[in-house]
């Protein structure tokens, strides 16, 4: 048996798409780290696939959305329905034009999006530790002391200034702390089938309900291919099922495939040829207690768990590992004190909370068996739909709705005081005083500005200052050369929150902390 040790900043535990996606941001900004996975490489199946647009953006600002944009199939459209017949398909490009340059939802396997964050770790020279398992963590002054073990005997003590952990729903790391992990799973036993040579889908996204059962398809293959389709759906009469096993070659699986299909034809109309895997598994709807103990951090799984209606799960996780990712470099680059860590929680356990609760409920509406629930789904939905698909996708209504799933919209209060403020207020007041540009991601102008990107100066990752219109250039200035950050002009774009005079400072992260409209008062 050998021992080493070894010292770094960061050492994230799991090398799932959050671990991946952490690793890279913290090499990224010039971060020592180092991750570890038990595993021997990339997931291989999985039931992550969807990359929402505020994912794509973060893909961009590390500069490998071409890969991703590559490997991906553009799903365009949600088309829902009941039974075998589908409604009128919503057109989730064009909800998303001029929002993003990455409208829609692109539709990317959780090993895919794995592969190509390893695949970049490898080639910068900051390669995961496969095959190396965190067997106990403690916490000691300003280190946190990590034991590993590998499968030859070999053990290796990872000495960090802090810890991210990422190793999944059942996180070790998270029951060594003693962190609760309270919520709830669904009595309900899903399926989820890799399906190849599918036919009674149709084009993009599909949501479809019958009776009591539920079907949910995502297009894994170019249009002209031969069709490959993710189904995922409700497993019936399956006494004791768990969490299933992947493969063909099991009996019992060979059995809870052989249901799965056959209620996929007798329900949906909806056959395949054959299948790259097939698994059973309940749905979680959970949240970690805390995100940080001390100098270790929980993200993605490890804090949230949720169903898969919306496609979020996995973009969550990476949006987590961003977000944090950028705040310890800020630390430990001395930018920021050490209290400024205290913020990872405060802006993204509320994220995982809503989403967890909005999920559970909308999950919890259409796997219903109640009358009610059913006569809606079943009776209402259908004369109701065709002038929701009309009306929604031109208005606010769907903007709205869009920024929503791609999480363009999410918000964070950038002072302690207008956190509070907002909590004091209630209902219309309380949604008005978010504001739509401090606290949010940097809204996009270039589909209201032909020629001018402001999303492009992101890609250097620091602080920056922006200056929209010619009355903002002396403010933008003199903001600028104040906070010692580089200074990016663009012409005014009311439309997007960014009318003439207006000077932003934009974190790392490319969320806006701080708002200043020269000639008028200040606004959110």
């Amino acid at each position: 048996m050998e021992s080493n040790q070894r010292e770094v900043d960061v050492c994230v535990i799991g090398a799932g798409p959050t671990g991946l996606m952490a690793a890279n941001w913290l090499q990224r900004l010039g971060v020592d780290a180092v991750a570890i996975d038990g595993k021997d490489g990339p997931t291989r199946e999985s039931r992550a696939l969807g990359v929402q647009a505020r994912t794509m953006e973060i893909y961009a600002q590390l500069g490998v959305v071409d890969q991703v944009l590559a490997q991906a199939v553009p799903a365009t459209e949600l088309r829902p329905g009941v039974g075998r017949h589908a409604w009128v398909a919503v057109p989730l490009g064009a909800i998303g034009a001029g929002l993003t340059p990455y409208p829609g939802i692109h539709i990317l396997e959780q090993h895919a999006n794995e592969r190509i964050l390893a695949d970049r770790l490898e080639a910068v020279g900051r390669p995961v530790l496969w095959n190396t398992w965190m067997t106990s963590i403690e916490q000691a002054g300003d280190r946190v002391r990590v034991e590993t073990a590998q499968p030859d005997g070999t053990t290796t003590v990872v000495s960090a200034r802090y810890v991210i952990a990422a190793d999944g729903a059942s996180s070790p790391t998270r029951t060594q702390l003693g962190i609760g992990f309270g919520g709830s799973t669904n009595a309900k036993v899903f399926y989820v089938v890799d399906a190849q040579g599918v036919a009674g889908t149709g084009s993009g996204i599909n949501v479809r309900l019958a009776g009591d059962d539920f079907l949910l398809t995502f297009p894994m293959s170019a249009a002209g291919t031969r069709k490959r389709v993710r189904l995922l759906g409700i497993l019936r009469d399956v006494p004791g099922a768990g969490p299933g096993t992947l493969g063909t070659g099991d009996d019992q699986v060979t059995v809870d495939e052989g249901r799965a299909r056959a209620a996929l034809e007798r329900d949906f109309d909806v056959t395949y040829d054959s299948s790259g895997w097939f698994a059973t598994y309940r749905v979680h709807h959970r949240v970690a207690e805390a995100f940080q103990v001390g100098r270790v951090f929980l993200a993605g799984d490890a804090g949230h768990v949720h169903s898969p209606v919306g496609a979020q799960g996995m973009n969550t996780g990476l949006q987590d590992a961003h977000n944090l990712a950028c705040k310890l470099a800020d630390v430990l680059a001395g930018r920021m004190p050490a209290d400024y860590l205290d913020r990872y929680a405060a802006e993204r356990l509320p994220v995982a909370a809503h989403l967890v609760a909005t999920t559970d409920r909308l999950f919890a509406a259409v796997t219903s068996s109640a009358p009610r629930a059913r006569f809606i789904r079943e009776r209402l939905m259908p004369l109701v739909w065709p002038v929701l698909a009309r009306v929604v996708p031109r208005g606010p209504m769907g903007r709205r709705m869009f920024g929503y799933v791609s999480q363009v919209r999410i918000h964070y209060w950038m002072t302690e005081s207008a956190r509070r403020h907002a909590e004091s207020l209630r209902g219309l007041a309380r949604r008005r005083s978010r504001g739509h540009v401090l606290g949010r991601r940097l809204p996009w102008i270039g589909a209201t500005n032909p020629g001018e990107d402001n999303h492009a100066p992101l890609a250097s990752a620091s602080w920056q200052v922006h200056a929209y219109g010619p009355r903002a250039a002396e403010a933008g200035a003199r903001t600028a050369a104040g906070l010692v950050m580089p200074l990016h002009r663009f012409g005014a774009s009311p439309r997007r929150g960014l009318p003439d005079g207006t000077v932003v400072v934009i974190r790392p992260d490319g969320f806006v902390t701080r708002l200043e409209h020269v000639g008028r008062p200040d606004k959110r």
